[in-house]
């Protein structure tokens, strides 16, 4: 979208203190240092979702992610976080996950309760099919019969469950395998989540080729065809391959950036993480925002209404009420918190209020669980853990609404620093596991207390994980309610079970999400305000480098 540049000296509000929100700020004050930024966060520390607490004991420091955790290796928006943390004399911090780590495996849950390796080599993909349940004469003959059926070219939008129920004629690979995936990365229903927005390559494939088969052969063999051409010719990217923000980002704000070099480097390990924890990265670039005397931070402070038009924020902080008026808005906080603070006004205004209002969200119950020994972890199923499908449409068939759980401790004791010799190993001994229950569940039936999700808790504890929850001491604590971060010393029977529960915290693209998107990025359009959209509602994605990817695109935008 183009957006009005900025008048010099002129004066920029950003709604929200998440990684959206301080990466466009941060972008923006290299970009124009001239600026003046006033930042707004409703809470009292940065980060949003990122948010690594440390809970201390008399003997150990215990870190807990209480969202985000890892980078995927090699993205547009890994890089610019990789390229920011070395300007920042951070590189230190930096860790990574080779491809051949034990922490790279990864497990589905089958109905049976076993833990099933997704396959990385023959051997584990038959015994995949075998256990996982996806061996079925239905998807055989469905997978045959693929190539043969009509493809639609129309690009009319259709959730991921009925795309492949009408490419391959069953539900198969999206109640035992889809469902797991999306569960671990949207807490989403494969039965609503849009495969336009999602997966809008095998939407693009099906256009093209008429079939997925045909045109996933297609592209290997194009692929492969592509490899031997350009054997010889050097390992760099064409820097043409970015897209054009990255280039700029190399051009104006980071000139020894080398991506592509960076990106080689990258290829070698498909996840990232932060010694310390994820929210390493938000407060290394507010410290940088910091140094600014253009920069300002408004803490504890509670938007009551946004006038886009004129650009006028009023806000309520301690008691205390301000009206400010700026040149430009930058709003990453979720749709529906922004539709609640706008007024009424023109048919294009409330068009965007309802735009914004139609987005759907999932909630989810978060759990952190450590013990001093390897307790949590079943034998032989080391490594990043493991995804539970939704198995059938039924409700019943995951009567938990568990969507996934994450070995913590596997992921940081494989971990090698991308700088050598930097940092010290982890302790060995321990276990550490995060355990996401919810989501799209949620939103079918009332969310349990959290006295019911306890139960639940110690339930998948028993029947999963195969832990005898009565040998052990569980030390539960609701993180909402304490705010002391120190523990007892913990002993080798003793588990500690930290939990929180996240309302609306993840947008769910539905089926529509992409007209929807558009109906937003028009209203602005024809209001002509002083407005951009960040964050993970309509911004480039859910995941944090998604994130910081929009929040440089706009900065560029209003440059």
């Amino acid at each position: 979208m183009s957006l009005a540049r900025v008048p010099k000296n002129g004066k920029v509000a950003v709604l929200g203190g998440g990684i959206s929100g301080l990466s466009f700020a941060y972008f923006l004050s290299k970009l124009r240092p001239d600026v003046k930024i006033d930042l707004y966060e409703k809470s009292g520390r940065v980060g949003g979702a990122i948010n690594s607490q440390t809970l201390h004991s008399q003997d150990s420091d215990i870190l807990l992610e209480k969202g985000p955790r890892t980078l995927r290796g090699v993205s547009n928006g890994t890089l610019l976080i990789v390229d920011i943390l070395k300007a920042l004399k951070k590189e230190n911090v930096i860790q990574v996950i080779p491809k051949n780590s034990p922490a790279n495996k990864k497990y589905l849950l089958n109905q049976s309760n076993e833990l099933v390796q997704v396959p990385d080599g023959i051997r584990t993909f038959s015994s995949f099919l075998s256990k996982s349940g996806i061996f079925t004469p239905e998807l055989v003959f469905g997978i045959l019969r693929e190539p043969f059926r009509k493809g639609v070219k129309d690009g009319r939008d259709e959730s991921i469950e009925e795309f492949f129920t009408r490419r391959f004629g069953n539900t198969v690979l999206t109640d035992k395998v889809l469902s797991a995936i999306m569960h671990g990365i949207y807490a989403g229903d494969t039965a609503k989540l849009s495969v336009n927005t999602i997966l809008p390559g095998l939407k693009d494939t099906e256009t093209k080729s008429g079939s997925v088969i045909r045109g996933m052969f297609s592209k290997l063999w194009t692929s492969k065809k592509k490899k031997t051409e350009s054997k010889g010719a050097g390992s760099a990217e064409n820097k043409s391959e970015f897209p054009e923000s990255l280039v700029q980002y190399e051009q104006i704000i980071s000139p020894s950036a080398n991506l592509s070099a960076l990106s080689e480097q990258l290829k070698q390990f498909p996840m990232i993480k932060l010694q310390g924890g994820l929210q390493q990265l938000p407060q290394t670039i507010f410290e940088e925002l910091k140094k600014s005397p253009n920069f300002n931070v408004n803490f504890d402070s509670h938007i009551t209404e946004v006038d886009p038009i004129v650009g006028k924020v009023t806000s309520s902080a301690h008691g205390k009420q301000s009206v400010l008026e700026y040149d430009h808005i930058n709003s990453t906080i979720d749709s529906k918190a922004l539709a609640s603070v706008l007024p009424e006004g023109s048919t294009a205004l409330n068009e965007f209020k309802s735009a914004l209002s139609t987005l759907e969200f999932a909630s989810i119950f978060l759990v952190n669980a450590y013990s001093k020994s390897g307790c949590l972890i079943p034998k032989g199923k080391q490594g990043f853990g493991f995804l539970s499908p939704k198995f059938t449409k039924k409700i019943d068939s995951n009567p938990n609404a568990l969507l996934g759980i994450i070995f913590d401790s596997d992921v940081e004791k494989h971990a090698k620093y991308l700088i050598s010799n930097s940092g010290e190993a982890p302790d060995s001994g321990y276990s550490k596991i995060t355990l996401m229950i919810g989501g799209h569940y949620y939103n079918q039936f009332q969310i349990p207390s959290n006295s019911r999700n306890l139960k639940i808790v110690k339930k998948i504890l028993a029947e999963i994980l195969q832990l005898k929850v009565d040998n052990y001491n569980l030390i539960i604590r609701d993180e909402a309610l304490i705010s002391d971060k120190t523990l007892p010393s913990l002993g080798p029977n003793d588990i500690l079970i930290s939990y929180n529960l996240y309302e609306d915290c993840i947008p769910q693209y539905n089926v529509g999400y992409g007209l929807n998107k558009k109906r937003v990025c028009d209203s602005l359009k024809e209001l002509d305000c002083k407005m951009s959209i960040g964050g993970t509602s309509f911004g480039s994605g859910i995941g944090v480098p998604d994130c910081v990817v929009n929040g440089l695109e706009n900065a560029l935008n209003v440059k």
